[in-house]
């Protein structure tokens, strides 16, 4: 795994002597607005354009003086734009249909991509099933780095494309895969009957006005939707196999929250024979202590873990567990937004741009 590190803030300390250089492909969504203000206050990015409907503007959304200074052009000038320009990391805050097809283009100009979308994460299922669309891009599936921090290990460019292509993990897989993860690798629950009910606000939907996201139906209710079909399923399995070495059978259900943003997964397994609760706390202590980041305890130790309020805004995880009777109540929190989202997507910018990867993220305080 990679060690998370204190952030640095100074060039020098790095013998760095110039800002990368990026630029925000659906900067007027979520997650690209959120991508854009942690880009804008990172001390070694240097965010030159952005990219949306016409008419966009960064400081109409931000408040950062930096945002007046960023290019913002329309989507139907990105390719030419980004061809003539030394952009060196492109985001792409764009539908999986989108990035998928911009994201050949990109790499053949060199560029290094970071694709927030689904376009790029499933080496093993059927894109036609669980997104709805035929992927035509096998080559680059194959190579795309599935950025999942800190499983996904050191960046190793030449073991991928000369231009590196990361595949943002999705919002749930995170929370989930984050918690399973360290007690699966050590065989400490069984993977076989899990159960994850997992809860998000309404960001993660994204902008599109659409009925049942209207507040007048979303305020009062927790309504389950895609039960058993959510296109994370089988990102969180491809994920919980690639890092933990096992096969997870799981029953999973997502609900929509009255909230605008966070998550919160409860995970139900079942405890393996000669462990016990003191075992979970070492297991998260070895493969997350050097890591900033994560912060995990049992119920009875710091039932604050629970709290959505204390993790949002920041690129946190939060776990927090209790056993009773060999049954393992888990629970993960996280903003969807951010370690679901923008900030996970910070992390791989520092990772393929060899920067600790908290950089710019470790002084984010919860939006309380």
């Amino acid at each position: 795994m990679h060690k998370y590190t204190n952030s640095i803030d100074t060039k020098t300390d790095l013998g760095l002597t110039k800002k990368i250089t990026c630029s925000i492909v659906g900067a007027r969504g979520y997650t690209g607005l959120e991508t854009a203000r942690l880009l804008l206050q990172h001390p070694f990015a240097d965010l030159i354009s952005c990219f949306a409907t016409s008419g966009f503007k960064l400081d109409s959304y931000l408040a950062n003086p930096k945002a007046s200074q960023v290019q913002c052009h329309a989507d139907a000038e990105m390719l030419s734009h980004l061809a003539a320009h030394p952009t060196e990391v492109v985001f792409l805050a764009t539908p999986a249909e989108v990035s998928m097809k911009l994201t050949p283009e990109l790499v053949k100009m060199g560029k290094k991509v970071i694709d927030l979308s689904g376009a790029f994460r499933l080496k093993k299922n059927d894109y036609q099933k669980w997104y709805g669309f035929e992927h035509t891009e096998a080559n680059l599936l194959n190579q795309a780095n599935y950025g999942l921090l800190p499983w996904a290990g050191p960046f190793n460019s030449s073991s991928a494309n000369s231009s590196a292509l990361i595949a943002n993990p999705g919002c749930y897989a995170t929370a989930i895969s984050m918690a399973l993860i360290p007690l699966l690798k050590d065989k400490i629950v069984s993977p076989k009957n899990l159960v994850i009910d997992a809860k998000s606000g309404t960001s993660g939907a994204g902008k599109k006005a659409t009925e049942n996201l209207l507040f007048t139906e979303v305020d009062g209710e927790c309504l389950p939707y895609k039960v058993g079909k959510h296109q994370h399923l089988p990102e969180i399995i491809e994920a919980v196999e690639a890092f933990s070495g096992q096969v997870i059978d799981a029953h999973f259900s997502t609900s929509l929250l009255a909230t605008r943003r966070g998550i919160i997964a409860s995970i139900f397994a079942q405890l393996n024979e000669g462990f016990k609760i003191s075992d979970l706390e070492k297991c998260y202590a070895k493969f997350y202590g050097d890591c900033e980041l994560v912060s995990h305890s049992a119920l009875k130790n710091n039932s604050g873990l629970l709290s959505l309020k204390k993790v949002l805004g920041t690129a946190k995880t939060h776990i927090s567990y209790e056993v009773v009777d060999n049954k393992v109540y888990l629970f993960s929190c996280i903003d969807n937004l951010m370690k679901g989202a923008a900030s996970q997507a910070i992390e791989n910018f520092n990772r393929i741009s060899d920067l600790p990867t908290s950089t710019g993220l470790s002084h984010l305080e919860a939006i309380i």
